[in-house]
């Protein structure tokens, strides 16, 4: 049976070790922490298909998310982005676990969107609205190593 975990923080680094972006999702909370591995492959399948999710339910394409210049947050990203207790990431890592799938599911009562992170052994689960869900995407995409994976920044 797989665990079953409700993501409440995203916090992506790529890891030059793997060659992959590790997502820690709740990276400080140990009990409910999961560290998934994402591949260039899944990247590259990943980007087109959210692009187009998002036209179709929100009118959008994802916008570009300036990372925050020498630790410090821009007020407008205060509400949903904070920086990482960098200590707190290593300290409470837990086993790295492939990220095979993504599944989205638009919600019409409230236009939010469930999102589905699913390995071999959890599903982690959040509900985003859109700006949340644009937000979490685009800092996952700050973290691609767009030269030596040989993709376009615009991809």
């Amino acid at each position: 049976m797989k665990r079953q975990i409700s993501g409440l923080s995203f916090t992506p680094k790529y890891d030059e070790l793997e060659d992959r972006i590790r997502l820690s999702v709740n990276y400080d909370d140990y009990s409910n922490r999961v560290d998934l591995l994402i591949t260039r492959s899944f990247i590259l399948k990943l980007f087109p298909i959210l692009d187009e999710y998002l036209i179709k339910y929100y009118k959008s394409d994802l916008p570009e998310v300036e990372l925050p210049i020498n630790d410090r947050v821009t007020k407008d990203q205060e509400e949903n982005i904070s920086v990482s207790d960098g200590s707190s990431l290593e300290l409470y890592k837990q086993e790295d676990e492939l990220l095979l799938e993504i599944n989205f599911s638009f919600i019409k009562e409230n236009s939010n969107t469930l999102v589905q992170f699913v390995s071999k052994s959890s599903v982690t689960t959040a509900q985003l609205d859109e700006k949340s869900l644009k937000q979490v995407f685009s800092i996952i995409k700050t973290t691609v190593p767009f030269f030596s994976w040989g993709i376009s920044q615009n991809f």
